[in-house]
């Protein structure tokens, strides 16, 4: 049924646009309120990426209820903490028992996924993740899920995007060797950041051609001085560092690194430095950089002349929170259409409001239009109810008019090339996509 149902339904995220007409009174809808959980860190080191991940679902909640609502009923919004995995979890089952949410929207931590997915299955509330985008949520942890669902990029596509694009601008084909740092976050993502990175240099380089001068691997958010860790890769003689530092945590260390030269004289290829919301990154960040946006999506691409689509949200998300969006806005405002698209269609096949495993089926397999362009869902292994959109990556440069750094020269990559295809079939250790990698890409040759 899920693939007869989702197959080929094309959905558009924004208002006004392809909304169903709201049923007669009394048509089978309840007339209470739809119960919207929403989740994400908006406090401590993770809020400059989870602030503007959650005004983003805000933003789609507001735009929805000024237009009647879905199908007539009107959301009604319950925010909880996302902070670790155990607290989280708590705070999750409380919305679910406590509050009595009928979806559920989050994360950002790449920990908190796989700790919320089982009790989404369990509990049997469709719950869709804007990020957290380990790929061990649906490799490992839940590898047939029915509720849950996630629409940003793969996290392996982050770190395969990064590596293409540092070969590409900074043209490491035509180096007879590449001494490569590393600085990660000590936790899934900078594991999985640094294993993409690396894998894609040995394969296109050549193994070789590459050698690890150093790796540094702080706990999340839980360092302030940066010093040693910048002091013993200016001594590495490094060519390119590679990092997937995010949020507060990069702020400081590219900060601090200015005041050593660091970038003056080494690379930096980051996985997500654009990410957090786009006025953080200052007009003293360097330029000439691998500008990363979490493989994702940056605020003025597509670009709004030619894509009325971003460019109409961009405006609506500035002139309700005075700031431009991140990636994790648009996830997660195209994640809260999404789901209201689904029902919409489901009420059109039942004739009544869908109970939620009667709108799995308009999921599975579906496209969205959103700001980033178009989104699909998978229906089948490997990594069933993942999201994919193209990926992108640029080059940091400074934009007066803006008076801060953004991404420029972006370089957009079919998702196709930099992720595990559906229906292939290999191990899972460290994941899928990098052992497609292994097995697929031809050595010495740039794929893109």
């Amino acid at each position: 049924m899920g693939a007869v149902a989702g197959a080929g339904a094309v959905y558009v995220a924004g208002p006004g646009r392809g909304e169903v007409k709201p049923p007669e009174v009394g048509a089978r809808i309840p007339t209470t309120p739809l119960k919207v959980g929403l989740q994400y860190m908006t406090k401590g080191g993770g809020a400059a990426w989870g602030d503007p991940t959650y005004k983003g679902a805000r933003l789609a909640v507001e735009e929805i209820n000024a237009a009647g609502g879905i199908l007539g009923r009107r959301l009604e919004f319950v925010e909880r903490d996302e902070a670790g995995a155990d607290a989280t979890k708590a705070e999750f089952e409380k919305l679910i028992t406590v509050d009595k949410i009928d979806v559920h929207f989050c994360c950002i931590s790449s920990g908190n996924t796989p700790a919320l997915a089982p009790i989404a299955e369990e509990y049997k509330v469709l719950t869709f993740f804007a990020d957290g985008c380990t790929d061990i949520l649906f490799e490992k942890t839940v590898t047939n899920p029915m509720y849950t669902f996630r629409v940003t990029n793969i996290q392996s596509a982050d770190g395969v995007t990064a590596a293409l694009g540092a070969i590409k601008f900074f043209n490491l084909m035509e180096k007879d060797k590449v001494r490569v740092a590393h600085i990660h976050p000590d936790y899934a993502y900078g594991r999985n950041a640094y294993q993409h990175i690396q894998v894609v240099f040995e394969k296109v380089l050549g193994k070789d051609r590459v050698e690890i001068v150093y790796e540094g691997w702080p706990k999340l958010f839980g360092v302030t001085d940066f010093g040693p860790f910048i002091t013993s890769i200016l001594a590495s003689g490094a060519d390119v560092l590679a990092t997937s530092l995010w949020a507060a945590d990069w702020i400081n260390f590219y900060k601090q690194a200015l005041g050593y030269g660091l970038f003056k004289k080494v690379k930096v290829v980051s996985t997500i430095s654009h990410g957090i919301a786009p006025h953080m990154v200052e007009s003293d960040y360097p330029e000439g950089q691998i500008a990363g946006v979490h493989a994702n999506y940056y605020f003025l691409y597509p670009e709004h002349e030619s894509y009325p689509l971003n460019r109409d949200f961009v405006r609506r998300f500035y002139e309700r929170w005075k700031e431009y969006p991140t990636n994790g806005s648009e996830g997660a405002y195209v994640s809260v259409y999404l789901y209201k698209s689904a029902v919409e269609r489901a009420y059109q096949a039942l004739g009544r409001w869908p109970e939620p495993e009667e709108v799995i089926p308009f999921l599975e397999g579906a496209s969205i239009l959103g700001p980033a362009g178009i989104l699909s869902i998978r229906a089948r292994p490997p990594n069933k109810h993942q999201g994919y959109k193209n990926a992108i990556t640029g080059i940091s440069r400074v934009d007066p008019k803006l008076g801060f750094s953004i991404v420029a020269d972006p370089l957009r990559i079919p998702v196709e090339r930099v992720t595990v295809p559906e229906g292939w079939e290999g191990p899972t250790e460290p994941t899928m996509t990098y052992n497609w990698i292994m097995a697929t890409w031809r050595e010495g040759v740039l794929p893109i």
